[in-house]
Parts: C-alpha cells; structure tokens; sequence
C-alpha cells in the first residue's frame, strides 16, 4: 500500500502536469503524454535542463502577472538564472504552513543570519520569532555577537537566541569572528546550528559542533534556488530525506534513464500549488547522489550526496555509472590536508587565519582523454602554502595519502590506474600558482 507521501505527491503531480498543460505554451507542447498516471508516468516526461528554462523562460512560465519576488542562482556552474514567484503561491505557502500559537507556548527566538545572494527570499509563515543580522563585515558581526549575549524581555518569546541559521559560508565565518572574539561558546544559549547553501564535510560539521560548545545539533539542508522544498540530512553523513511537497529521482547522467540503486544525477520536481508561476518538472540538478533507499521504499527516495556533475568524472555506458573522481570525496580529503592554501572570505571581519574556516581551497582538477597512443590523464594540481621543493618528503606523505584515500572512495580510479588506461597526476605547486577552486 501507498504510504501517505507518496499519495500526496502522486495527487500533487497530477494537479502540476494538468496545470502546467492549460497555462503554459512550453508545457503544452512538452507534456505529449495521452493519459498520464501521476507517480507511475513521471519519467515518461521530458528532463527539464538549466537551459531549457533560460531559454523558454516566458514560455515556460503558468502566469503573467507581475511576479511577488524574483530569485536566482548564483551561476556557479551554469548560466544565471532568474525565478518568478506569483503572490498566489506566496499566499498559499502562508496560509498553509501557518500554524496558530499554542496558548500559553513559549516561542523559539531564531537568529537569522541574513542572505542577499539569491534575490527575494520567499516569506514563511513561523512559530519562532526571528531576529536578522548580518556577518559581512565587524560591525555586524559585532551586533550579532550582541544579539547572541542579550536576554530579551519578549511577550511569550524565549529570553535567549536558542537556533542560529544561515548559509554554511555565513555561519563558519561568524564562528570564527565569535572565537577571535574570545565569545564564549560553552555558556552559549544556542542548541540548533541549521546550514544551507553549499557542500559541508562531516569533519566540518563535527567541528563546527565542537566549537559551539558540543552540546549543539547541526542541522544541514539540501536546497536550490529553483525548487520550493529541499531535503534534510539525517545525521552526520546520514541519507538525505526530501520534503514531500518536492518529488526527487535518480536518473543516468546522459540517458536520462531512471537508476534505483548506484549513482546518478539528482532530478527534482516542484508542486503546484506550492509553485504556481514557474514550475519546474523533472529539473536536472546537476547534483550526484548515490541511492540509498529507491523511491518505493517509505517515506520515498533516500539519497546522498557526491558531489557537482560537471566537475567529476565517470565512466559511462548505457546503463551503468562507474564514478572515476567525485567532486564531493575529493573536496573532503583535500580539506583535511593543512599543507593545502586557502583564501578566506569576508576579510572585513578582519580575525586573521581564522577565516580559513569559510574560505577556498587551491586546487584545480584536469581532465584530458586518451589520445595519440597516450592514456586518459587525471591531474590534481595543490596549491601549497609553500614551495614543495623545500620539503620534499612531506610531499610525498601528502600525495602518497591523498591519492590513497582517493583509491578508497573510488575503486574504478584504482581498477583503471592500475590496467595502465588512465593516469593519475598529483602535481604539487606554490599557492601563487594554482587558482582557487569552487567545489560546488
């Protein structure tokens, strides 16, 4: 039997697929299915590419109306993008996910660390109050810092900042304001770290809980600019679990077959009426995630993370995906290596190496096929904070463990290495020399 997501999804696709079809002209055409059968005919509809919206962004789009918030993606790895946001749909998120106060209910004091990279943020109605601040330069981390110490005297609001939430990039560098700042972490009123935006390690993770004191739980969420809903890791390096108003698949890189077990590019489809000018149905993330319980299981698709599509490498045949080096392991292991150079971010906070704790790695990845004679070549080119002529034989314990762990989290680099059709570089250079590398 149905668990009770899957219902709510299979009666929320049919409304999106036959709202998309009346209002939109880009849909109408695409959607050429006869009779479709919700959940059971999702993937006899087209992948919707980054692309394609850019490229049919009026088209595609269910209403005309002067849109309530305009957001968009950041670019990292592709061409910006732009999402209209209706004030029906605002309307309905509001009145559905409001919820009345329980009388006599002390309410939550949330600090939210504000966020201006990806447009008009979408209102959501919360039973915690929310105090905004922001971690750009000393000024506002010092009355973040401010807002964290204070006792408020708030009419059935807890007196103490108790969630602390914000981009994983805003949050590490407050952190390491707070600690050049002498804060005291252990006597902190915080109990709940929530993280968006961007790959986070669990030894990131684990760090970042040690340095709050121990006491507090990391919450990390899975989300993009283009979809209303996300997912929710389960534990440090646990399975991710989707919202069920988003419905997630699995499909091959390049076939775009369906995949319930092995690893895949991560598709997402939003709802109507949760998304009502601009729905996207069947979107190709460009996120690879490795199946951990199929979509039949309950509760639906469980997946976790690997890394950016576009800067990894696979073996590729009509069915199965081989990973030869995932962006996401080898982010990892590199920032577990101190000899590796980073850059911070937001320098204004000015507290020195601290800052590493939300910066970027030197390091770039090149990739060159088999040709003239000559077999496919893998190089992993580390900015160092020195030159590796002056330590030689810390050079080759770092390259020797890196390329091990490498090995470990992919046994077709090992296979392959090891029958002579691909080669493994690990070039070390000065920092100077080796660009930065963003691994989303």
């Amino acid at each position: 039997m149905a668990d009770a997501t899957w219902q709510l999804r299979d009666t929320l696709l049919r409304q999106t697929v036959d709202w998309c079809r009346q209002r939109s002209s880009f849909y109408s055409e695409r959607f050429a299915v006869d009779a479709f059968d919700g959940l059971a005919d999702l993937d006899k509809l087209p992948v919707l590419l980054r692309q394609d919206v850019i490229d049919h962004h009026a088209a595609l789009r269910c209403d005309d109306s002067l849109p309530a918030g305009v957001q968009h993606t950041t670019g990292t790895t592709g061409h910006f993008l732009q999402l209209y946001r209706s004030r029906s749909e605002q309307a309905f998120i509001w009145q559905f996910f409001a919820k009345p106060i329980p009388e006599g209910k002390i309410r939550p004091l949330h600090m939210a660390l504000a966020n201006a990279y990806h447009g008009a943020l979408i209102p959501m109605p919360s039973q915690a109050y929310v105090l905004s601040v922001g971690v750009h330069d000393r000024a506002q981390a010092s009355q973040a810092r401010g807002v964290l110490e204070r006792s408020y005297d708030l009419p059935g609001v807890e007196s103490r900042v108790s969630v602390l939430t914000g981009t994983e990039r805003m949050v590490m560098a407050l952190t390491a304001y707070l600690e050049a700042e002498g804060f005291d972490f252990v006597r902190s009123s915080v109990r709940t770290i929530s993280l968006f935006g961007g790959h986070v390690p669990v030894a990131r993770k684990q760090l970042l809980a040690r340095m709050w004191g121990g006491a507090v739980e990391i919450r990390d969420q899975y989300s993009l600019t283009e979809m209303f809903g996300g997912a929710r890791e389960c534990g440090f390096g646990g399975p991710w679990i989707f919202d069920p108003h988003v419905i997630p698949e699995v499909v091959h890189p390049t076939t775009h077959a369906p995949l319930d077990a092995g690893v895949g590019v991560l598709l997402l489809t939003s709802l109507y009426p949760f998304v009502q000018q601009m729905p996207l149905v069947r979107y190709f993330t460009g996120d690879l995630v490795e199946v951990v319980e199929g979509r039949d299981s309950p509760g639906g698709l469980k997946v976790r993370y690997l890394g950016r599509l576009v800067r990894s490498i696979l073996d590729l045949d009509a069915s199965a995906v081989r990973p030869v080096l995932l962006s996401g392991p080898l982010y990892e292991e590199l920032l577990e290596l101190p000899d590796v150079a980073i850059t911070p971010r937001f320098p204004d906070l000015q507290v020195g190496v601290g800052l590493e704790l939300t910066g970027d790695l030197h390091y770039e990845v090149e990739h060159r096929e088999a040709r003239d004679g000559e077999p496919e070549r893998i190089t992993i080119v580390l900015g160092l904070r020195y030159a590796p002529y002056m330590y030689p034989r810390r050079v080759a314990e770092l390259v020797e463990r890196l390329v091990r762990a490498l090995f470990a989290h992919h046994p077709r680099l090992r296979e392959r290495c090891t029958d002579g059709s691909l080669l493994l570089q690990v070039r070390p250079r000065p920092a100077a020399e080796v660009a930065t590398y963003d691994s989303k």
